[in-house]
């Protein structure tokens, strides 16, 4: 039986783990797709992709070594950064002079389904392989990315002195919405919560204290639904905001090159936090409400709230300013916290590691 080999170049962290999530049904599906009468072999390889100025001098000139070292039949780089080019957001691109695939994973949204980014690796394989138009992928790409029309062109790179096959999507709100939540989910916002435990804590425990005061019960008891609902959100924006400005994760743009991918770092790095926040949010409420169940028995209550006011919904009030209050507290607490694990869920901040390693190994 003839073997193949199918190399893909994952970046590191989210490619690299949905490339290892999928190696295995990637096999199967070449053989059930494209031949069955060959012995698919599948290698993941990882390496700190940079941005995309450098991704295409860079990368297609490693192709041949890749090939060359280990004699890859195919070869397709995913990539956790945006690629914006000609005002566009590429999804997905083919070098027509080397058939070397580019999958770049925010342009799928959150998260990347493994069965549509599976899909499309076997899709440029089996064009490639069978050397069909590359227009006509068009379809089944725009049937994995359902949400977003996915555009075909074709380009010549002076960066690869090649053709190209570029499947984009423009650059409206709709696109910049899925790249940036794209974008976010390979900041994995709810690893950031690794970093904040020690906030939670903090938190938790000021709350909990000023909780068994019956200014709180009082205050959470006469505030209306939507005064609370603002508090929460006006919590929410200040640790967000605080983060933000006491890890200097803000990426200046102006005066300074490629001022869109900024703006899409920027992008993610505020949609990351709001989720990453928000999850924090949530987990501290569930906390708070355990703590008033427990600490608070109806019986010291009633020296304080009348008893027709005094049920489960009273407990979810109290737990729930209680909550905002010390998101507040989290807040300053946070300004605190290893600036290295925040700023690890930042593209900037990951580009820039990169892009030393990158000098490193070339020195």
């Amino acid at each position: 039986m003839v073997k193949k080999y199918v190399g893909i170049v994952a970046a590191p962290g989210a490619p690299d783990l949905l490339s290892r999530q999928i190696r295995k049904n990637l096999s199967e599906l070449l053989n059930e797709r494209v031949d069955p009468n060959i012995e698919w072999e599948v290698g993941i390889f990882v390496d700190p992709l940079t941005g995309y100025a450098e991704l295409i001098k860079d990368l297609y000139e490693k192709t041949d070594e890749y090939y060359g070292k280990y004699h890859w039949n195919y070869t397709i780089f995913i990539t956790d950064l945006p690629v914006y080019r000609d005002n566009n957001i590429i999804a997905i691109d083919i070098n027509n002079g080397t058939d070397v695939g580019l999958i770049s994973l925010p342009a799928f949204g959150w998260p990347p389904i493994k069965k549509n980014t599976l899909n499309t690796i076997v899709s440029i394989i089996k064009n490639v392989r069978n050397e069909e138009a590359k227009k006509g992928l068009t379809g089944d790409f725009n049937s994995y990315l359902k949400t977003s029309k996915v555009h075909y062109t074709e380009s010549y790179f002076e960066e690869t002195e090649s053709d190209h096959a570029v499947y984009y999507m423009k650059d409206n709100w709709r696109g910049r919405l899925r790249l940036i939540s794209g974008m976010s989910w390979a900041n994995n916002p709810f690893n950031m919560m690794r970093s904040l435990s020690g906030v939670v804590a903090l938190a938790f425990a000021t709350g909990s204290f000023t909780m068994i005061f019956s200014t709180m019960w009082n205050l959470s008891n006469v505030f209306p639904t939507l005064r609370l609902v603002a508090v929460s959100l006006l919590a929410v924006i200040a640790m967000t905001l605080w983060i933000i400005i006491s890890h200097n994760l803000w990426e200046p743009v102006k005066g300074r090159q490629h001022q869109p991918v900024l703006r899409f770092y920027n992008g993610a790095t505020l949609l990351t936090l709001l989720i990453s926040v928000m999850f924090y949010f949530a987990v501290l409420f569930l906390m708070f409400l355990t703590g008033a169940l427990v600490l608070l028995p109806p019986d010291y209550v009633l020296s304080n709230i009348d008893a027709d006011r005094i049920d489960f919904l009273f407990y979810i009030q109290v737990a729930w300013f209680a909550t905002s209050l010390s998101t507040v507290v989290g807040a300053i607490g946070a300004g605190v916290q290893d600036k290295s694990l925040i700023r690890e869920s930042t593209y900037g901040y990951r580009q820039y590691y990169r892009s030393e390693y990158r000098n490193n190994d070339k020195a």
